[in-house]
């Protein structure tokens, strides 16, 4: 199964505003790549609660999966930013990493509607086996500036 992770933040602004395309996203890829892939947001600042990530469901109308990253997979993975996405393959290698989307150009700047669609456009890539160009892009958001370290037995 393939994976697309996201790493969150609850009170960070910029995953807020993405959830709306996050949640546009899953919908998609239930009707086009039913039970090929398996999206789920990871909180990886110990701090954050399971209060909060029901909060942050409830408020934004969530109904892909949420946890807190006490695997530490934002450190397994590298992610520095929150939201960050990445798209992990069958075998648990990543095939891109980057934003969601091109609507934040910017900390604090966007656009009206985003240009670029990243993240759905290498899955689309990625499931219909071409190779995922780019396999990067610079994420905009709030740093992680803490995390669940990674326990390196645990297998993706």
């Amino acid at each position: 199964m393939w994976k697309v992770w996201v790493f969150l933040a609850p009170l960070c602004p910029i995953c807020q505003d993405y959830t709306f395309y996050l949640n546009a996203l899953q919908e998609q890829w239930e009707s086009e790549y039913s039970e090929q892939i398996e999206m789920t947001g990871w909180f990886p600042n110990p701090k954050v609660t399971e209060e909060q990530i029901a909060e942050f469901s409830e408020t934004y109308g969530i109904d892909w999966s949420l946890a807190r990253d006490t695997t530490g997979w934002s450190e397994a993975v590298g992610a520095k930013w929150t939201p960050e996405a990445f798209l992990i393959d069958p075998e648990g290698n990543v095939r891109y990493r980057g934003r969601v989307n091109d609507f934040y150009y910017a900390l604090g700047k966007h656009r009206s509607k985003p240009r670029r669609a990243d993240l759905a456009l290498a899955v689309d890539q990625a499931l219909s086996g071409e190779e995922v160009y780019p396999a990067s892009t610079d994420a905009i958001g709030c740093p992680i500036e803490e995390r669940f370290p990674f326990a390196e037995s645990t297998q993706r």
